[in-house]
């Protein structure tokens, strides 16, 4: 809404990014090259950037008050840039085209694009107009005629909340776009109601820049909260699907591995007997294809892991990282169950490393293997149990409590986690074209654009059948890094 402050307000990576372009090495772009809509993006763009060239600093000489954008199709690349001017002759280069008028408007139509019909020759047409104060230009004709009647019906220049950006996102139209289901690598994304609109607005509150959300509904349970002050906590937040809670479980504590199987206990067939005739007295005989009677991989203990979180069902669970690696999770669970939680921890320690012992101190009880080697520990603090790899690292977990308002809520230290980079880089894989690497090519890459960033948390809370959230960006000073020998 005000073009003026967000040009003062772009800066470091950000500013690079729009006015400049991003380099060959940049993580974020490199990884957004290898989806398919980034691959076509990019093709499309050297396309349409031969009829007229963009950038914010070409935006920014037409000496803007506003500047809008409205996407209509991923697919087609189907968009509209809205940009109102008081400028009467603009210092851009804007190819005539096939002059078309439409309700006493002419339109500039330059090239077919996809919206237009979906045999066009390009996906990012181009075409372009001025009315009423406004230059727009679209990928489309369709998309540019769409805008033209909402101008004209004094239409579509209102911020959806006060900000320096503001946006609209319509969920259901979101999430029936094929690439937005396969590109977007969140479970977040794909859960919630399917109608209704998510509206958001950054703004900036001293040194911190604030992102403010608003949804309809939310039915989630209140939200654990617990002390990270003084604690050497790097990240920590609330998950409200219980249903992620057993793979956290697998893949955390109990099955360390990014993908524990379905079936893990491997498949069993009787030797054969030497002193038989007509059978094959080989155990494999690389020859002949395997018999229909082989075994088949079991479920081992799994079933049971179920069958108790049927009976007792997780609603929200909390995680946290300590700066030390120190991994734990945390839910509201009554004391009753613990007896069932112990028996299955031991059944799948035993099924993956043998022989289990049970140490049983300081209110914890950890599950050792081979030469004492822990593996997995727990322990209560009042209504919720506290679960880590070592009873050491449970020793000053606190007791977390609740309010109803409160339904989702985390933190992260991003200049820890910075430092963590090459761990997180090797716990996702390395770059592959193939891979992809939500963590460390995208989220520490884009939160890499804002180098004075070290602190990122959210809130939401419920307000009857609507939410609201914050994201809150803040800065602070950090020490450099000691030199040692």
């Amino acid at each position: 809404p005000d073009a003026a402050a967000f040009d003062r307000a772009l800066s470091g990576g950000i500013r690079t990014a729009l006015t400049k372009g991003l380099s060959s090495a940049d993580p974020v772009g490199t990884a957004f090259r290898q989806t398919r809509v980034g691959n076509k993006l990019e093709s499309q763009w050297e396309l349409f950037a031969k009829d007229l060239p963009l950038s914010w600093s070409t935006i920014a000489a037409l000496q803007p008050s506003a500047v809008g954008v409205s996407l209509l199709s991923v697919a087609d690349l189907e968009a509209v840039l809205a940009i109102r001017t008081a400028l009467a002759q603009l210092p851009l280069a804007l190819p005539a085209g096939s002059e078309k008028p439409y309700r006493g408007v002419p339109l500039h139509v330059v090239a077919s694009g996809a919206g237009d019909e979906r045999t066009a020759q390009r996906r990012m047409g181009l075409a372009w107009t001025r009315v009423s104060g406004v230059l727009l230009i679209a990928t489309s004709e369709k998309s540019l005629k769409l805008s033209v009647d909402r101008s004209l019906a004094s239409e579509g220049f209102t911020a959806f909340l006060p900000g320096l950006v503001s946006m609209k996102l319509d969920l259901a139209s979101l999430r029936k776009d094929p690439y937005f289901k396969r590109e977007f690598l969140f479970d977040e994304g794909m859960a919630g109601p399917d109608k209704g609109s998510i509206l958001t607005a950054l703004t900036q509150e001293g040194r911190d820049w604030v992102e403010v959300r608003q949804g309809e509904g939310d039915a989630r349970p209140a939200a654990g909260r617990w002390t990270v002050t003084g604690r050497d906590i790097v990240a920590a937040g609330w998950e409200s699907d219980g249903s992620r809670f057993f793979p956290a479980l697998r893949r955390g504590f109990l099955e360390p591995v990014p993908e524990p199987a379905s079936h893990p206990v491997a498949a069993r067939r009787a030797i054969p007997d030497p002193a038989a005739t007509g059978v094959d007295r080989y155990v494999v005989d690389i020859t002949r294809p395997e018999s229909e009677t082989t075994g088949k991989p079991g479920d081992g203990e799994l079933p049971r892991w179920a069958e108790t979180f049927t009976r007792v069902p997780v609603t929200g669970w909390g995680w946290e990282v300590s700066r030390g690696g120190a991994r734990r999770l945390v839910l509201r669970r009554p004391a009753s169950a613990d007896a069932a939680f112990a028996e299955l921890a031991q059944l799948t320690t035993a099924r993956r490393a043998g022989f289990v012992t049970v140490s049983d101190r300081s209110g914890a009880r950890e599950l050792r293997v081979g030469p004492d080697l822990p593996t997995v520990a727990w322990k209560r603090k009042g209504e919720w149990l506290w679960i880590g790899a070592r009873e050491a690292d449970l020793a000053d977990v606190p007791e977390p409590s609740s309010t109803e308002a409160l339904v989702r809520w985390s933190q992260l230290d991003l200049a820890s986690v910075r430092a963590m980079k090459k761990t997180w880089s090797a716990a996702e894989g390395a770059f592959s074209p193939d891979r992809a690497r939500p963590f460390s090519d995208r989220i520490l890459g884009l939160l890499g654009w804002c180098p004075d960033t070290t602190d990122v948390s959210v809130e939401r809370h419920r307000n009857g059948d609507r939410w609201t959230e914050r994201l809150v960006f803040s800065g602070r000073a950090v020490e450099p890094a000691r030199k040692t020998r």
